[in-house]
């Protein structure tokens, strides 16, 4: 049997959970949720893939979860999906490409006002010439207005 990794940083975390008794807010647990999805990170080494956001849906007591079917979302039929736009999720992934809906985009295919999601480390999180464009590779000329470049850990 392999014998665990115990390491001060993730035991330090483990020991800021609340008590089952107390109340824990939406907020906090996010929050906490992302220090240790971070701390894995740094334990363990980076894996890539591990989001942790809150979902944009009104709540009446801005007390979410998962496991109260009060805030379950609602299920549309298939028939009604067509109708709705969804936004693309913009991202440059971690070999550099600019993608959404799991195809490569051309700079152009940006809208005004869209966030672009840097997933990849290093020194070229955050570098636009670096990004990997549909049809022209890399590119010198900055994002289109109104498009913003951020780190995937902003995403929260």
């Amino acid at each position: 049997m392999a014998t665990a990794k115990r390491d001060r940083l993730l035991a330090a975390l483990i020991a800021k959970l609340p008590s089952g008794i107390a109340q824990w807010p939406r907020t906090d647990r996010i929050a906490w949720l992302q220090m240790i999805a971070t701390a894995f990170d740094v334990v363990y080494g980076p894996c890539g893939g591990i989001r942790v956001a809150p979902e944009d849906r009104p709540s009446g007591d801005g007390d979410q979860g998962a496991h109260n079917p009060r805030n379950a979302p609602e299920q549309l039929p298939a028939a009604a999906s067509p109708a709705l736009s969804t936004p693309k999720r913009f991202h440059v992934d971690r070999d550099g490409f600019a993608m959404a809906d799991g195809k490569p985009v051309a700079m152009d295919d940006l809208p005004a006002g869209a966030i672009l999601w840097d997933e990849r480390v290093g020194i070229d999180c955050g570098d636009v010439t670096t990004i990997l464009w549909r049809g022209i590779g890399t590119s010198r000329r900055s994002l289109p207005p109104g498009v913003i470049l951020r780190p995937v850990f902003d995403e929260s």
